[in-house]
């Protein structure tokens, strides 16, 4: 698999990351918080992130520092994730984030999201 990621990987869009927030799946551990939607269009598309990082994570060199471990995170760890998704994550604040428990954290939250999703389906509830 090709790791190469730039920026036609990641949510952008203001809208399209205030859907994830209404409307998305949650799961969460103690590194992480994902929030994961079926994209638009879906199907074969390939997945996309946004890192929403808090002011409570330090100044803007920490904060950009936070951001720059969850998109490795994310680069790395498509092989393991699934196709058509969007994806936020939400680090935790306080907590030592290093770039394999990030990639752990990840690929183990978006089994949880799909197993909701699965859920869902089953019982045709939309939220």
């Amino acid at each position: 698999m090709r790791y190469r990621a730039g920026k036609t990987l990641r949510l952008k869009n203001t809208r399209e990351i205030s859907r994830m927030f209404h409307e998305g799946l949650r799961a969460r551990d103690s590194r992480l918080t994902i929030i994961g939607s079926v994209r638009d269009g879906g199907g074969e598309l390939p997945s996309r992130m946004a890192a929403a990082v808090s002011g409570r994570h330090g100044n803007a060199v920490a904060r950009n520092r936070v951001k720059r471990l969850c998109r490795e995170a994310f680069r790395t760890s498509r092989g393991n994730l699934p196709v058509g998704w969007d994806f936020v994550m939400l680090p935790r604040p306080g907590v030592s984030l290093t770039l394999g428990g990030l990639r752990s954290s990840l690929t183990a939250l978006c089994v949880k999201i799909l197993a909701k999703s699965e859920r869902n389906k089953e019982t045709g509830d939309d939220s």
